[in-house]
């Protein structure tokens, strides 16, 4: 549910062909604005000094019905929900159109984005992507962290082509020679296997990077919560490199990450990582029996401390000579 319904705010218009408004967003470049018509049904518009060209077709949302128009001399798009018991999915829908061009002031660029946008909204909704749970988060942050470290070693453009978990893969990551499998961990030193292919590759290695997270609060030293990690890696990459970084927000949203505010009270700590090279007789389920269709476990890592790996890095280019 959202926090603070902006609509709440606003009485629906007294006019068929009208609507009242508010501004969404003071300090943006672009005049976004919430609003509601005289059917009392919620709308979320962009006004733009210039004309609004559109070389493809208008994303068709379930529920949603987006126009293309003008206001005297202004330029408008507008979202208008058909049902109110999607008003929540619709409030992260504006509001992750204006985190999305946050940082332009080009208004034709600025609608081209938004409707690329809407266009992945309708490719997330129809193939029933759900945002992800708590738990999901942590493993998304496991995923971060490790995307940073790799930066220090290959480019971003390297990096952002090693991340294949927002694709569906099997494996998190896969780089050179070798598949990396982020685990997410707390305090209890055991991971779980969640599928059976997950122990296995088709490279010549596959590592586990194991990160123990503990959730903490915001006044704890070094904690960090999810918006703080990707702006760490953006300024990484350079948050003038605006192509590279709506790739990785591209993959992000992908993966099921859709910026809410719940997840900015989500403080998290690192206490530290390994990596462990699963070789030889790592435990691990070798062989799956006819009939078992799904399998899950759990491997104690105090028994794998033969396989920690110091420098995976310099092991995997190592493996290259």
């Amino acid at each position: 549910m959202m926090k603070n319904n902006p609509w709440d705010e606003i009485e629906d218009s007294t006019n068929k062909i009208d609507f009242n408004a508010i501004i969404a967003d003071k300090e943006s470049v672009l005049d976004f604005y919430w609003a509601k018509d005289y059917y009392g049904h919620l709308l979320f518009i962009l006004h733009t000094n210039s004309d609004i060209i559109i070389n493809e077709k208008i994303p068709n949302l379930n529920g949603l019905t987006i126009n293309v128009g003008s206001l005297k001399e202004k330029k408008q798009l507008v979202l208008t929900l058909q049902d109110i018991s999607n008003a929540d999915l619709f409030y992260i829908i504006c509001s992750d159109l204006m985190n999305t061009t946050k940082q332009l002031n080009d208004e034709l660029i600025a609608i081209k984005k938004i409707l690329k946008r809407l266009s992945q909204w309708q490719y997330f909704l129809k193939n029933n992507h759900k945002q992800i749970d708590k738990n999901q988060l942590k493993g998304l942050i496991g995923e971060l962290y490790l995307f940073k470290k790799l930066l220090t070693n290959f480019s971003i453009d390297e990096v952002l082509n090693f991340w294949k978990a927002p694709l569906g893969s099997v494996h998190d990551f896969e780089l050179l020679n070798s598949t990396l499998e982020v685990k997410t961990k707390s305090s209890v030193n055991s991971i779980t296997i969640s599928s059976f292919e997950q122990m296995f590759s088709e490279l010549e290695n596959l590592f586990l990077f194991v990160v123990t997270l503990n959730e903490s609060s915001k006044t704890s030293l070094d904690s960090f919560n999810i918006y703080d990690l990707i702006f760490d890696i953006k300024k990484l990459i350079n948050i003038d490199d605006i192509d590279s970084c709506e790739r990785l927000d591209n993959l992000l949203f992908a993966y099921g990450f859709i910026e809410l505010e719940e997840y900015k009270e989500l403080y998290f700590s690192i206490i530290h990582d390994e990596i462990y090279h699963v070789r030889d007789d790592f435990p691990r389920i070798i062989s799956k029996p006819n009939g078992i269709v799904d399998l899950t476990y759990k491997i104690n890592l105090e028994k794998c401390k033969d396989y920690i790996v110091v420098d995976v890095i310099e092991k995997i280019r190592g493996k290259l000579k």
